[in-house]
């Protein structure tokens, strides 16, 4: 009975959080993209390419975000070239500047494609299966994440445990130290590798928390991202 409540609960959660429009055109896209991808697999590929697929997108999301997440998105190297620092000003910086900025949570649609593209290529070169039915799982699972990561920056009323615990989790991540809870839609690879906090008593406040280390003389020497965008906002 407490799990069916609880999925009960993570149902209404997706549904306050979808409402916002920011975020039901991606999703829209990205399950419309998958629901095509899925129909085509059913049709032309047998059950031995999809259910591999399935499994082990699901198996594998975890550490595709801790890894996504800790060394392409805060890797401060990329604020070293004038081009690449204004795309991680629009993936990540700006995010981290100013955490309830809506226009900045989702995922720019390019940074999505690059993502889904290079977990379908892996999957390709290390399997015997079709890779087709993974882009599909990892568009449908890249919704998921949109929306958990969503709604753990908006002021929502979210009444499921999971929810409450993601937007917790994620907050320290923002605002109390960005070297922890990596982990966006699960904290398994956190609890692995080291990275997940669930109290703030447990944290050393980082002094780089909202602009990713890119301040002082490495600011000075690389001055790509100082116009306005790059000011947090009142």
């Amino acid at each position: 009975m407490a799990m069916l409540n609880e999925l009960t609960l993570i149902a209404r959660d997706v549904a306050s959080t979808v409402r916002h429009k920011e975020l039901r055109g991606a999703i829209a896209l990205y399950t419309g993209a998958a629901l095509l991808i899925f129909g085509y697999s059913v049709v032309a590929l047998s059950w031995i390419d999809i259910l591999p697929a399935l499994v082990i997108a699901v198996i594998f999301l975890p550490f595709v975000e801790f890894v996504t997440h800790k060394y392409v998105l805060h890797l401060l190297e990329l604020a070293k070239n004038p081009v690449l620092a204004k795309f991680w000003e629009r993936v990540h910086y700006a995010h981290h500047m100013e955490p309830k900025r809506l226009d900045v949570i989702l995922a720019h649609p390019a940074s999505a494609i690059l993502l889904v593209a290079t977990v379908t290529v892996l999957y390709a070169a290390l399997s015997f299966t079709s890779a087709i039915p993974l882009a599909g799982a990892a568009l449908l699972l890249f919704s998921w994440y949109e929306i958990v990561h969503f709604s753990c920056h908006t002021d929502d009323q979210l009444q499921s445990s999971y929810f409450l615990e993601r937007r917790q989790a994620h907050a320290l991540h923002h605002y109390v130290n960005e070297n922890r809870n990596f982990g966006i839609t699960t904290a398994i690879a956190d609890r692995l590798f080291g990275t997940k906090v669930e109290d703030k008593k447990e944290l050393v406040r980082s002094p780089t928390t909202r602009n990713l280390g890119y301040t002082g003389e490495f600011a000075d020497r690389y001055p790509y991202l100082k116009g306005e965008d790059a000011k947090p906002r009142s």
